[in-house]
Order: C-alpha cells, then structure tokens, then sequence
C-alpha cells in the first residue's frame, strides 16, 4: 500500500518551481532564518533563488525536502506555506536530521507544522528506512519545543549558550525520536503502566494541574517538560478504565529501576504501587 502523505488538512508534495517566490519571500525573514538555522547572514534574493534552485534540481542523496500544503477548504489551500526536510542522511547508520519552517507568519499556529513534522516522520521510517530522526531547538523557540514534544520527540541533552540573540545567548536542546517509539506511538495508548505516549498530552497536562494544585496548564506544561528533560530518567503512564490516572518518573537502566517523582489519583494509588512493583 503506497505511503499517503496527507492529513484531513495538508499534504507533503516534492518542491516545484512554482514554489521559488514564497520562498525567497521567506528567507528575508531573519527571525525565521534565526529560528531554524542558528545563523543568518544576509541572503540577496538572487543568492537565495540559486540555493533554492540548487535544492529543486540537485538535492543530493543526503537530502529529502518537501513543500507543506493545505489542502482544499483549508487556509492557503493549493499554495506553499513552508517546507520540511530530512538532511544529512546516514544510510549506514540509519540516521538523519529533520528541518522545518513556515513561510510567512500567517502560516505559524495553525497546527500545519505539527501535522508535517508527523508525515515526514511516516516518511523516514517507513521509506527510507531510518532508526532514528534528531533536531536541534533553541530555547526561544517556544512553539517549535511545543510542537516537538507533542509529537513524540524526547530531549538528548543541553547545549548552552549556542545562539546569540537580541542581547543574549540562548540554550539549545537536541532531541529525538528513534523507531522503536515511533512504531509504539502509532498505537493506542496501552493499559496498565507503561512509558509515556503523545496521544497523552492533555490529558498529562490535567492530572499534574489537579493532582498538584497548579493554578494553570502552563504551570503543569513547565512540570511535564521538566520531566522529559531529565534524560537519565523515563516518564510513564499509567492507564485505568480506559484514562490516564497516573505518571511517574523512573530510572530504568540501572537495577533495580527507581521511582522519582509521580502524580496519581488517590482511587488509583495501590494499584500503581502494585505495578511499580512488578517492573522491579
């Protein structure tokens, strides 16, 4: 069965020329320049149509790039409005980086990134045939960490002080997802304990807020990525009558695994005791 490259909304499509104009249009956006590569010097619009030219007609082996488009009944419908990319593939290590960006700002925060990010990852495991898919995030990049982490990538690291940027240097994060998860997160989220899944989001963000006292989602948000960023640890879930009622950081590559931090409804708590046990 061939590999559809579409959602309800947007479609991932090879780069044509038609596309040249939106994007010499994007990249005299510095910030977007900033945001997705680090370091932005400026681009003449001949500069630009040579690079993008280049990339249309001689991508090299290395290098899968794609025009994000809506899809009828959809804003900016039949037109470009950004591009993602797996660069620097590693076919001996089944490895590569992922890029993307929205051409104009009209076109960030209506999810379109999200949904590509979602269909290239489709793309790379299952075509080309990759273990593991990487990118970089500067801390600025709100949006961008957000869209990241729903999706299903976990953080690798901190590398600090990597981008200068109106009068400060900024931290930037690695992540990554590897196929192992990507094949999980493609399943319903399973009952009983298990590691964290995507599809938990919301409902992560509501247990921590209640069973926390937190005043808001963003004050559970900021809890939940403190979470994921402590990389010698793992975040669970746990599922009960078909609901996310618990999660918990564990240790699981040193014996026996060591519980850090949970959150749990009361109804639920023994037999999450009785689970973590097991796992032990």
């Amino acid at each position: 069965m061939p590999l559809n490259l579409s959602t309800s909304r947007i479609r991932l499509r090879p780069l044509e020329t038609r596309d040249l104009e939106a994007l010499v249009l994007a990249y005299q956006d510095l910030d977007m320049q900033l945001t997705t590569d680090g370091d932005a010097p400026p681009m003449s619009d001949v500069e630009t149509r040579a690079l993008w030219t280049e990339i249309l007609t001689n991508p090299g082996a290395d290098l899968r790039y794609f025009a994000i488009e809506p899809l009828a009944g959809n804003p900016g419908e039949g037109h470009i409005v950004g591009a993602c990319s797996l660069q620097h593939i590693d076919f001996r290590n089944r490895h590569a980086e992922l890029g993307i960006f929205m051409t104009a700002q009209e076109w960030r925060g209506q999810g379109y990134g999200t949904e590509a990010v979602r269909l290239l990852l489709d793309y790379g495991f299952e075509v080309v045939r990759l273990d593991k898919v990487y990118l970089g995030v500067y801390d600025f990049n709100e949006a961008g960490l957000r869209s990241y982490e729903r999706v299903g990538f976990r953080y690798e690291g901190r590398l600090r002080q990597m981008l200068h940027y109106e009068g400060c240097y900024w931290d930037e994060w690695p992540m990554r997802i590897l196929r192992g998860e990507w094949e999980q997160f493609r399943l319903p989220p399973a009952h009983g304990l298990r590691p964290y899944h995507p599809d938990d989001y919301m409902a992560a963000l509501n247990l921590i807020q209640q069973e926390m006292n937190l005043p808001d989602s963003e004050s559970a948000r900021a809890v939940l990525r403190r979470w994921w960023r402590q990389i010698d640890r793992t975040v669970y879930g746990y599922q009960a009558e078909g609901a996310l009622v618990g999660l918990l950081t564990i240790s699981v590559d040193i014996a026996p695994p060591t519980v850090y931090e949970w959150v749990v409804s009361d109804a639920f708590k023994r037999a999450l005791d009785e689970a973590i046990v097991e796992i032990k």
